[in-house]
Protein backbone atom coordinates (compact mmCIF):
# COMPACT_ATOMS: atom_id res chain seq x y z
CA UNK A 1 0.00 0.00 0.00
CA UNK A 2 1.75 3.73 -0.87
CA UNK A 3 2.17 6.28 1.67
CA UNK A 4 -0.06 8.82 0.20
CA UNK A 5 -3.47 8.80 -1.78
CA UNK A 6 -2.99 9.31 -5.52
CA UNK A 7 -4.90 12.62 -6.21
CA UNK A 8 -3.68 15.22 -3.40
CA UNK A 9 -1.14 13.26 -1.93
CA UNK A 10 -2.37 13.02 1.71
CA UNK A 11 -0.06 11.31 3.72
CA UNK A 12 -1.80 8.11 5.12
CA UNK A 13 -1.70 6.62 8.34
CA UNK A 14 0.50 3.46 8.61
CA UNK A 15 0.04 0.18 10.86
CA UNK A 16 1.82 0.24 14.49
CA UNK A 17 2.85 4.38 13.08
CA UNK A 18 3.91 6.14 16.35
CA UNK A 19 2.93 9.73 16.49
CA UNK A 20 -0.18 9.19 14.06
CA UNK A 21 -1.41 12.62 14.41
CA UNK A 22 1.52 14.46 12.96
CA UNK A 23 0.49 12.58 10.01
CA UNK A 24 -2.92 13.21 9.94
CA UNK A 25 -2.35 17.08 11.04
CA UNK A 26 -0.36 16.69 7.45
CA UNK A 27 -3.23 15.57 5.78
CA UNK A 28 -5.92 18.04 7.53
CA UNK A 29 -3.18 20.84 6.27
CA UNK A 30 -3.29 19.66 2.79
CA UNK A 31 -6.89 19.02 2.39
CA UNK A 32 -7.28 23.05 4.26
CA UNK A 33 -4.99 23.92 1.62
CA UNK A 34 -6.48 22.75 -1.21
CA UNK A 35 -10.39 22.47 -0.85
CA UNK A 36 -12.69 25.54 -2.15
CA UNK A 37 -8.89 26.97 -3.50
CA UNK A 38 -8.64 30.30 -3.57
CA UNK A 39 -5.33 32.89 -3.92
CA UNK A 40 -4.69 36.53 -3.18
CA UNK A 41 -2.90 36.14 -6.89
CA UNK A 42 -0.59 34.51 -9.51
CA UNK A 43 1.48 37.89 -10.47
CA UNK A 44 3.92 37.72 -7.59
CA UNK A 45 7.89 35.98 -8.34
CA UNK A 46 8.86 36.59 -4.64
CA UNK A 47 6.98 36.19 -1.75
CA UNK A 48 5.05 39.29 0.29
CA UNK A 49 6.84 40.76 3.11
CA UNK A 50 4.37 39.95 6.10
CA UNK A 51 2.36 37.29 5.17
CA UNK A 52 -0.41 36.42 7.38
CA UNK A 53 -0.97 32.40 8.17
CA UNK A 54 -2.90 30.54 5.74
CA UNK A 55 -2.48 33.03 2.83
CA UNK A 56 -2.13 31.48 -0.49
CA UNK A 57 -0.29 32.60 -3.82
CA UNK A 58 0.07 30.92 -7.65
CA UNK A 59 3.44 31.71 -7.54
CA UNK A 60 4.62 33.38 -11.16
CA UNK A 61 7.20 32.31 -13.56
CA UNK A 62 10.30 33.11 -12.86
CA UNK A 63 10.38 33.06 -8.88
CA UNK A 64 13.22 33.80 -6.92
CA UNK A 65 13.68 33.66 -2.87
CA UNK A 66 11.76 31.68 -1.04
CA UNK A 67 9.75 30.63 -3.48
CA UNK A 68 12.88 30.32 -6.50
CA UNK A 69 11.89 27.08 -8.76
CA UNK A 70 8.19 27.07 -7.16
CA UNK A 71 6.74 28.26 -10.81
CA UNK A 72 3.51 27.45 -11.08
CA UNK A 73 2.91 25.85 -7.63
CA UNK A 74 0.36 27.08 -4.88
CA UNK A 75 2.10 28.84 -1.93
CA UNK A 76 0.49 28.33 1.72
CA UNK A 77 2.11 30.36 4.76
CA UNK A 78 1.96 27.87 7.48
CA UNK A 79 3.46 29.60 10.62
CA UNK A 80 7.27 30.40 9.47
CA UNK A 81 7.36 28.87 6.30
CA UNK A 82 5.65 28.17 2.93
CA UNK A 83 4.57 25.04 2.12
CA UNK A 84 3.78 24.20 -2.00
CA UNK A 85 1.99 22.13 -3.78
CA UNK A 86 2.14 21.02 -7.78
CA UNK A 87 -0.83 21.75 -8.88
CA UNK A 88 -2.70 19.15 -11.57
CA UNK A 89 -4.27 19.09 -14.93
CA UNK A 90 -7.91 20.08 -14.39
CA UNK A 91 -7.52 21.97 -10.52
CA UNK A 92 -9.11 25.14 -10.08
CA UNK A 93 -8.02 28.49 -8.25
CA UNK A 94 -10.50 31.49 -7.44
CA UNK A 95 -8.08 34.66 -8.22
CA UNK A 96 -9.36 37.23 -5.41
CA UNK A 97 -7.62 40.12 -6.67
CA UNK A 98 -8.89 39.76 -10.64
CA UNK A 99 -12.18 38.24 -9.42
CA UNK A 100 -12.15 35.33 -12.10
CA UNK A 101 -11.40 31.30 -11.82
CA UNK A 102 -7.98 29.92 -13.46
CA UNK A 103 -7.48 26.17 -14.68
CA UNK A 104 -4.36 24.45 -14.68
CA UNK A 105 -4.38 23.02 -18.02
CA UNK A 106 -1.19 22.69 -20.70
CA UNK A 107 1.15 23.29 -18.01
CA UNK A 108 -0.19 26.85 -16.78
CA UNK A 109 -2.61 28.58 -15.29
CA UNK A 110 -5.32 29.59 -16.86
CA UNK A 111 -8.66 31.86 -17.68
CA UNK A 112 -11.54 29.23 -17.17
CA UNK A 113 -13.65 31.40 -20.25
CA UNK A 114 -10.61 29.69 -22.40
CA UNK A 115 -11.67 26.40 -21.80
CA UNK A 116 -14.20 24.66 -24.83
CA UNK A 117 -17.65 24.44 -23.56
CA UNK A 118 -20.47 23.01 -24.58
CA UNK A 119 -24.48 23.30 -23.55
CA UNK A 120 -27.57 21.74 -25.31
CA UNK A 121 -28.94 24.92 -24.32
CA UNK A 122 -28.72 28.61 -22.68
CA UNK A 123 -31.04 30.86 -22.07
CA UNK A 124 -29.63 34.46 -20.50
CA UNK A 125 -31.88 36.32 -18.86
CA UNK A 126 -34.47 34.08 -20.87
CA UNK A 127 -35.49 30.53 -20.96
CA UNK A 128 -33.91 28.47 -23.58
CA UNK A 129 -35.94 25.64 -25.67
CA UNK A 130 -35.49 22.63 -27.78
CA UNK A 131 -35.73 25.62 -31.04
CA UNK A 132 -34.30 28.67 -29.59
CA UNK A 133 -31.32 27.22 -27.45
CA UNK A 134 -29.61 30.28 -27.30
CA UNK A 135 -32.30 32.89 -25.62
CA UNK A 136 -30.99 36.03 -24.32
CA UNK A 137 -33.13 38.71 -22.81
CA UNK A 138 -31.07 42.11 -22.45
CA UNK A 139 -30.92 45.59 -23.48
CA UNK A 140 -28.40 44.94 -25.90
CA UNK A 141 -25.95 42.18 -27.57
CA UNK A 142 -22.35 43.23 -27.98
CA UNK A 143 -20.14 41.52 -30.40
CA UNK A 144 -16.72 42.45 -30.45
CA UNK A 145 -13.66 41.85 -32.61
CA UNK A 146 -10.75 40.10 -31.15
CA UNK A 147 -8.08 41.72 -33.66
CA UNK A 148 -9.08 43.78 -36.09
CA UNK A 149 -12.73 42.35 -37.70
CA UNK A 150 -15.19 40.22 -36.77
CA UNK A 151 -18.20 38.20 -38.89
CA UNK A 152 -21.39 36.93 -37.73
CA UNK A 153 -22.28 33.42 -39.29
CA UNK A 154 -25.33 31.84 -40.10
CA UNK A 155 -25.52 28.37 -42.16
CA UNK A 156 -27.66 26.56 -43.85
CA UNK A 157 -27.93 22.86 -44.64
CA UNK A 158 -29.11 23.43 -48.62
CA UNK A 159 -30.21 25.77 -50.98
CA UNK A 160 -33.70 24.72 -50.32
CA UNK A 161 -33.57 26.05 -46.33
CA UNK A 162 -33.40 29.01 -44.56
CA UNK A 163 -30.54 31.42 -43.21
CA UNK A 164 -31.71 34.40 -42.27
CA UNK A 165 -32.34 37.09 -39.45
CA UNK A 166 -36.35 37.71 -38.43
CA UNK A 167 -37.16 40.92 -36.44
CA UNK A 168 -40.42 40.47 -34.70
CA UNK A 169 -43.02 42.73 -33.35
CA UNK A 170 -45.32 41.24 -30.16
CA UNK A 171 -43.58 37.86 -31.64
CA UNK A 172 -44.96 38.35 -34.66
CA UNK A 173 -42.73 38.60 -37.74
CA UNK A 174 -42.74 41.96 -39.58
CA UNK A 175 -39.46 41.55 -41.82
CA UNK A 176 -36.92 39.09 -42.89
CA UNK A 177 -33.29 39.17 -44.38
CA UNK A 178 -31.27 36.75 -45.62
CA UNK A 179 -31.20 33.81 -47.51
CA UNK A 180 -34.89 32.53 -47.31
CA UNK A 181 -35.72 29.33 -49.43
CA UNK A 182 -32.87 30.10 -51.81
CA UNK A 183 -29.45 31.53 -52.13
CA UNK A 184 -30.36 34.83 -53.60
CA UNK A 185 -30.47 37.23 -50.82
CA UNK A 186 -33.82 38.81 -49.90
CA UNK A 187 -35.66 41.23 -47.48
CA UNK A 188 -39.12 40.51 -46.95
CA UNK A 189 -42.09 42.02 -45.20
CA UNK A 190 -45.00 41.87 -43.99
CA UNK A 191 -47.85 43.85 -41.96
CA UNK A 192 -49.18 40.91 -39.82
CA UNK A 193 -46.67 37.60 -39.91
CA UNK A 194 -48.45 36.06 -42.41
CA UNK A 195 -48.76 37.64 -45.65
CA UNK A 196 -45.00 38.29 -47.08
CA UNK A 197 -43.60 40.58 -49.70
CA UNK A 198 -40.32 40.22 -50.94
CA UNK A 199 -39.39 43.60 -51.13
CA UNK A 200 -35.86 43.67 -52.31
CA UNK A 201 -33.79 40.19 -53.85
CA UNK A 202 -30.43 40.32 -55.04
CA UNK A 203 -29.63 37.73 -57.74
CA UNK A 204 -26.67 35.60 -56.95
CA UNK A 205 -25.32 35.39 -60.20
CA UNK A 206 -25.50 38.48 -62.06
CA UNK A 207 -25.86 40.83 -58.46
CA UNK A 208 -28.78 42.55 -59.76
CA UNK A 209 -32.19 43.43 -57.99
CA UNK A 210 -35.34 42.46 -58.29
CA UNK A 211 -38.69 42.42 -55.70
CA UNK A 212 -41.66 44.42 -55.28
CA UNK A 213 -39.64 47.64 -54.80
CA UNK A 214 -38.14 47.76 -57.94
CA UNK A 215 -40.03 48.82 -61.35
CA UNK A 216 -41.23 45.47 -62.94
CA UNK A 217 -40.81 46.87 -66.27
CA UNK A 218 -40.22 50.05 -68.37
CA UNK A 219 -43.63 51.38 -68.01
CA UNK A 220 -43.88 50.86 -64.20
CA UNK A 221 -45.43 54.10 -62.58
CA UNK A 222 -45.65 52.43 -59.49
CA UNK A 223 -44.95 54.99 -56.08
CA UNK A 224 -41.87 54.43 -54.72
CA UNK A 225 -40.20 51.61 -57.01
CA UNK A 226 -36.83 51.78 -57.82
CA UNK A 227 -36.02 52.32 -61.32
CA UNK A 228 -33.40 49.57 -63.41
CA UNK A 229 -31.33 50.83 -66.00
CA UNK A 230 -33.55 52.10 -68.89
CA UNK A 231 -36.74 52.66 -66.92
CA UNK A 232 -36.51 56.43 -65.64
CA UNK A 233 -39.92 55.82 -64.44
CA UNK A 234 -41.67 56.11 -68.42
CA UNK A 235 -45.04 54.65 -69.61
CA UNK A 236 -45.38 52.67 -72.45
CA UNK A 237 -48.84 51.05 -74.00
CA UNK A 238 -46.47 48.10 -74.98
CA UNK A 239 -45.82 47.63 -70.78
CA UNK A 240 -49.34 47.05 -70.28
CA UNK A 241 -50.63 50.63 -69.37
CA UNK A 242 -53.73 52.19 -71.64
CA UNK A 243 -53.39 54.67 -73.62
CA UNK A 244 -53.98 58.16 -71.39
CA UNK A 245 -57.67 59.63 -72.00
CA UNK A 246 -59.58 62.43 -70.58
CA UNK A 247 -60.32 60.47 -67.81
CA UNK A 248 -57.88 62.90 -64.93
CA UNK A 249 -56.58 59.80 -63.25
CA UNK A 250 -55.48 58.13 -66.04
CA UNK A 251 -54.05 61.69 -67.59
CA UNK A 252 -52.06 62.03 -64.15
CA UNK A 253 -49.99 58.83 -64.74
CA UNK A 254 -46.84 60.45 -65.17
CA UNK A 255 -44.98 58.97 -68.56
CA UNK A 256 -44.28 58.44 -71.75
CA UNK A 257 -46.79 57.05 -74.26
CA UNK A 258 -46.77 55.05 -77.68
CA UNK A 259 -50.28 55.02 -78.65
CA UNK A 260 -53.54 55.60 -81.57
CA UNK A 261 -56.14 58.12 -80.07
CA UNK A 262 -58.69 60.21 -81.65
CA UNK A 263 -60.84 63.06 -80.24
CA UNK A 264 -60.37 65.68 -77.54
CA UNK A 265 -57.40 63.22 -76.32
CA UNK A 266 -55.13 64.63 -79.33
CA UNK A 267 -55.05 67.59 -81.76
CA UNK A 268 -54.73 65.72 -84.75
CA UNK A 269 -57.93 63.50 -85.26
CA UNK A 270 -56.88 59.98 -85.31
CA UNK A 271 -53.11 59.49 -85.49
CA UNK A 272 -51.07 56.37 -85.56
CA UNK A 273 -47.70 55.60 -83.42
CA UNK A 274 -48.22 59.15 -81.91
CA UNK A 275 -46.40 59.93 -78.60
CA UNK A 276 -47.91 61.62 -75.44
CA UNK A 277 -45.36 62.89 -72.66
CA UNK A 278 -47.61 63.16 -69.47
CA UNK A 279 -46.07 65.57 -66.74
CA UNK A 280 -47.31 65.32 -63.10
CA UNK A 281 -47.63 69.16 -61.98
CA UNK A 282 -49.29 67.94 -58.46
CA UNK A 283 -51.87 65.86 -57.50
CA UNK A 284 -54.93 67.40 -59.68
CA UNK A 285 -52.38 68.84 -62.32
CA UNK A 286 -50.68 67.96 -65.05
CA UNK A 287 -48.99 68.61 -68.55
CA UNK A 288 -49.07 66.75 -71.71
CA UNK A 289 -46.40 67.39 -74.64
CA UNK A 290 -47.74 65.62 -78.00
CA UNK A 291 -45.37 64.84 -81.01
CA UNK A 292 -47.31 63.61 -84.13
CA UNK A 293 -46.17 61.03 -85.81
CA UNK A 294 -43.89 62.28 -88.38
CA UNK A 295 -42.04 64.18 -85.65
CA UNK A 296 -42.46 67.54 -87.34
CA UNK A 297 -45.71 68.94 -85.20
CA UNK A 298 -45.65 69.11 -81.58
CA UNK A 299 -48.66 70.55 -78.93
CA UNK A 300 -49.13 71.07 -75.47
CA UNK A 301 -51.90 71.49 -73.18
CA UNK A 302 -52.25 71.82 -69.02
CA UNK A 303 -54.74 69.60 -66.71
CA UNK A 304 -56.37 71.70 -63.38
CA UNK A 305 -59.76 72.43 -62.25
CA UNK A 306 -60.80 69.12 -63.60
CA UNK A 307 -60.33 69.90 -67.16
CA UNK A 308 -58.34 70.09 -69.80
CA UNK A 309 -57.28 73.52 -71.70
CA UNK A 310 -57.17 73.42 -75.47
CA UNK A 311 -54.09 72.55 -77.59
CA UNK A 312 -51.86 75.02 -78.44
CA UNK A 313 -49.00 73.93 -81.35
CA UNK A 314 -45.31 74.35 -80.30
CA UNK A 315 -44.16 76.29 -83.65
CA UNK A 316 -40.88 74.23 -85.36
CA UNK A 317 -39.02 74.96 -88.93
CA UNK A 318 -41.54 72.59 -90.22
CA UNK A 319 -45.09 74.39 -89.02
CA UNK A 320 -43.81 77.81 -89.42
CA UNK A 321 -45.05 78.10 -93.26
CA UNK A 322 -47.53 75.48 -94.12
CA UNK A 323 -51.47 75.73 -94.45
CA UNK A 324 -52.85 78.75 -91.79
CA UNK A 325 -55.90 78.09 -90.39
CA UNK A 326 -58.25 79.44 -87.30
CA UNK A 327 -60.66 78.45 -85.34
CA UNK A 328 -63.22 80.68 -83.30
CA UNK A 329 -60.54 83.89 -84.24
CA UNK A 330 -57.75 81.76 -82.68
CA UNK A 331 -54.85 80.40 -85.16
CA UNK A 332 -54.71 76.86 -85.42
CA UNK A 333 -52.26 76.04 -88.57
CA UNK A 334 -48.89 77.56 -89.20
CA UNK A 335 -47.47 80.41 -89.04
CA UNK A 336 -47.21 81.64 -92.52
CA UNK A 337 -49.02 80.48 -95.75
CA UNK A 338 -47.80 81.35 -99.66
CA UNK A 339 -49.12 80.65 -102.81
CA UNK A 340 -49.54 81.24 -105.84
CA UNK A 341 -52.65 80.51 -109.11
CA UNK A 342 -53.69 82.39 -112.41
CA UNK A 343 -55.23 85.11 -110.74
CA UNK A 344 -51.88 86.34 -108.95
CA UNK A 345 -49.51 85.27 -105.58
CA UNK A 346 -50.66 85.85 -102.15
CA UNK A 347 -49.11 85.81 -98.70
CA UNK A 348 -51.57 84.81 -95.75
CA UNK A 349 -50.45 85.26 -92.10
CA UNK A 350 -52.31 83.36 -88.76
CA UNK A 351 -52.96 86.89 -87.23
CA UNK A 352 -55.50 87.04 -90.04
CA UNK A 353 -53.50 89.61 -92.53
CA UNK A 354 -53.35 88.69 -96.16
CA UNK A 355 -51.17 90.09 -99.27
CA UNK A 356 -52.83 89.95 -102.82
CA UNK A 357 -50.33 91.13 -106.00
CA UNK A 358 -50.99 90.17 -109.65
CA UNK A 359 -49.69 92.19 -112.49
CA UNK A 360 -52.75 93.03 -114.29
CA UNK A 361 -55.27 95.52 -112.69
CA UNK A 362 -58.11 94.04 -115.19
CA UNK A 363 -58.40 90.97 -113.09
CA UNK A 364 -61.09 90.92 -110.73
CA UNK A 365 -60.57 87.69 -109.04
CA UNK A 366 -57.89 87.50 -106.12
CA UNK A 367 -55.45 84.32 -105.90
CA UNK A 368 -57.00 84.32 -102.22
CA UNK A 369 -60.22 85.92 -100.98
CA UNK A 370 -60.62 88.34 -98.47
CA UNK A 371 -63.23 88.86 -95.76
CA UNK A 372 -63.88 92.75 -94.91
CA UNK A 373 -62.53 95.97 -96.25
CA UNK A 374 -59.85 95.45 -99.01
CA UNK A 375 -56.91 98.20 -99.30
CA UNK A 376 -56.06 98.46 -102.75
CA UNK A 377 -52.28 100.13 -103.70
CA UNK A 378 -50.91 100.98 -107.40
CA UNK A 379 -54.04 100.63 -109.10
CA UNK A 380 -55.10 97.35 -107.74
CA UNK A 381 -52.44 95.16 -108.49
CA UNK A 382 -51.25 95.13 -104.55
CA UNK A 383 -53.85 94.53 -102.53
CA UNK A 384 -54.33 94.42 -98.41
CA UNK A 385 -56.96 92.67 -95.90
CA UNK A 386 -57.63 90.31 -93.73
CA UNK A 387 -58.79 86.28 -94.82
CA UNK A 388 -60.52 85.87 -91.21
Amino acid sequence: MPDISAILSLPYLMPSQAQKHVTHNEALQLLDTLVQLAVSDRDLTAPPASPAEGERHIVASGASGDWAGQDGAIATRDGLTWIFQAPKPGWRAYVLDEDQVVTWRDNAWQDAGDLPMQVAELGVSATADATNRLSVSAPAVLFSHAGNGHQVKINKAATGETASLLYQSNWSGRAEMGLAGSDAFSIKVSPDGSSWTTALEVDPDEGTLGGAAVQSHAGDTTAGRLMPVGAFGLGDSAGGLAAPSDDADLCLAAGIYSFTASGSNCPEGDPSGASLMVLRGGASSARQIYVAEDGQRVWCRGYAASAWAEWVELFTQASVVGTVSESAGSPTGAVVESGSNANGEYIRWADGTQFCTNGNAAIVTDPASFTGTVTSIDGGKLKIGRWF
